[in-house]
């Protein structure tokens, strides 16, 4: 399935654009742009010139569009900012998932019941994206926010996904997003993968062995949807410390699945 050199690729992957011949530029460098502010918070001209290699007569056109519009704004000190009207379109984004009222309360249950992180989280681009999630009394904090990107290789949630998703869709996925290394438990071999991937089919949930996180593990099950299609997934995540054989492997899969079981039951009058 994969050479000996797609495998070491697939470790330290180089982002692609499966479309590239079509991209125009002038929006790459505005998305670029709009990335930079996102990872540093906010920035001046020069500062985001630097970041991104483009001059700063370009930065500032950029900016000075994107305030113009409204979707970025300009401090007094010259700094630019992300605007809130990414708030509004992330509102009519979220709208395109029909059961997320019923995936909000149901996770919002398993993060009272278990005093854990709850989230839940669909496929998109190859990654996995964080919709919706709430803290249990007992959470843990983590760089997880609503929004918030990752390989899905390496989690509950996004192993659960790839679990129903066809196999030609799944090798599509690691071949664009690679198999990176997280710690030394995550999964980097395709083989390896696909048979956990197997695993996960026949139990109905996946496993986070500390595979993302050192001393964090979770337990996700898919969403399945009327037409058979995967609708996300859901999950509970929490320290390895609290989570002991019984509690890990039994108390919380039945917590998971009894949620999906509802979750799937009510999306069919929808």
């Amino acid at each position: 399935m994969f050479t000996r050199g797609e495998l070491k690729s697939l470790r330290h992957p180089v982002p692609v654009c499966p479309h590239q011949k079509k991209t125009i530029d002038a929006v790459q460098r505005t998305l670029r742009i709009l990335e930079t502010l996102r990872e540093t918070g906010g920035a001046g001209v020069t500062t985001v010139a630097k970041e991104t290699g483009y001059s700063k007569a370009t930065v500032h056109n950029h900016l000075a569009t994107l305030e113009h519009e409204e979707y970025v704004v300009r401090t007094g000190d010259g700094t630019y900012e992300l605007g809130f009207r990414f708030l509004d379109l992330a509102h009519h984004a979220r709208r395109r998932i029909g059961i997320y009222d019923l995936v909000r309360r149901e996770v919002d249950k398993l993060a009272a019941e278990s005093g854990e992180m709850a989230l839940y989280t669909v496929e998109e681009h190859g990654w996995g994206v964080c919709i919706y999630r709430e803290l249990g009394e007992n959470a843990v904090q983590t760089p997880l926010y609503v929004g918030y990107r990752s390989a899905l290789h390496h989690t509950a949630v996004g192993k659960a996904i790839l679990a129903y998703l066809p196999r030609s869709r799944v090798e599509a996925i690691i071949k664009r997003r690679g198999l990176t290394v997280q710690t030394e438990d995550t999964i980097t071999d395709p083989d390896q993968l696909f048979d956990e991937l197997d695993a996960i089919r026949d139990r109905g949930f996946a496993f986070n062995r500390e595979e993302t996180i050192p001393g964090l593990v979770g337990v996700g099950a898919p969403i399945i949807g009327q037409g058979g299609t995967v609708e996300g997934a859901i999950s509970i995540i929490g320290p390895a410390s609290r989570m002991d054989e019984e509690r890990f492997y039994g108390e919380i899969p039945d917590m998971i699945t009894r949620s999906v079981n509802i979750i799937e039951i009510n999306a069919t009058s929808i």
